[in-house]
């Protein structure tokens, strides 16, 4: 008697590959992580940065209510046509949660008709943030009007990171009353993390809400596709 060979078995070739989507999952996860990290340190990085200039130019102004916050010290007095120079003031203090700042202008211009308006030329601040956090922002020019509450900063506005980032606008306004930052220039950042534009920003320091506009674009390195 002849032994039966056992049945055949044929595998379909075209069967779908299985996939590990538990490592796609953590893939997915690390990717949103990546962007909600890198989006949270640009939104804060230049509403500080611009905020640690402005309050300290603010300051500049209250300098005799508050002796023990802010120390102001300057090369040499002089005039301007008429008008009331300091060259190369330096101010450095305190802001409102005790960080120390110190900021260096070339020279800071007051109007002799209005001397509530006055003029700035390479504003420079540092702002220490604590456990070895730094930001630096810096600005062409400014001038500072307090008769309408008004600050305006011009030629280039520039902010860095001990992290890493940097981001960068050409001009800002500035409401000093309702503690809101405006700019309608591009602004473009960059970081470990990624790169981001927007044509124009807003941002509320009381809510601590900043509002990106205009064909917005967010790089982030790394995300998978």
């Amino acid at each position: 008697m002849t032994a039966k060979a056992p049945d055949t078995i044929t595998h379909n070739a075209t069967a779908p590959a299985r996939h590990d989507w538990s490592a796609r999952a953590r893939s997915t996860a690390m990717d949103a992580l990546r962007y909600t990290q890198f989006v949270g340190v640009m939104k804060r990085a230049l509403p500080v940065a611009a905020f640690a200039v402005i309050s300290a130019v603010v300051a500049y102004f209250f300098v005799a209510r508050q002796p023990a916050r802010v120390s102001l010290n300057y090369q040499q007095l002089g005039h301007v046509q008429d008008d009331l120079a300091m060259v190369k003031p330096r101010l450095t203090g305190q802001d409102a949660k005790g960080h120390p700042f110190v900021v260096t202008a070339a020279v800071a211009v007051q109007e002799a008709g209005n001397p509530k308006r006055v003029h700035l030329t390479k504003v420079e601040a540092d702002l220490n943030e604590g456990s070895g956090g730094w930001i630096n922002a810096s600005a062409a020019t400014g001038l500072a009007d307090l008769n309408v509450g008004v600050l305006q900063l011009d030629g280039g506005i520039s902010a860095f990171t001990d992290q890493g980032y940097e981001l960068h606008t050409k001009s800002a306004f500035v409401d000093l009353n309702k503690g809101v930052l405006h700019g309608h220039e591009e602004v473009t950042g960059q970081g470990p993390l990624g790169t981001l534009r927007a044509d124009e920003f807003h941002f509320d320091r009381a809510s601590n809400h900043l509002l990106l506009q205009g064909h917005v674009q967010n790089v982030i390195f790394g995300i998978h596709k």
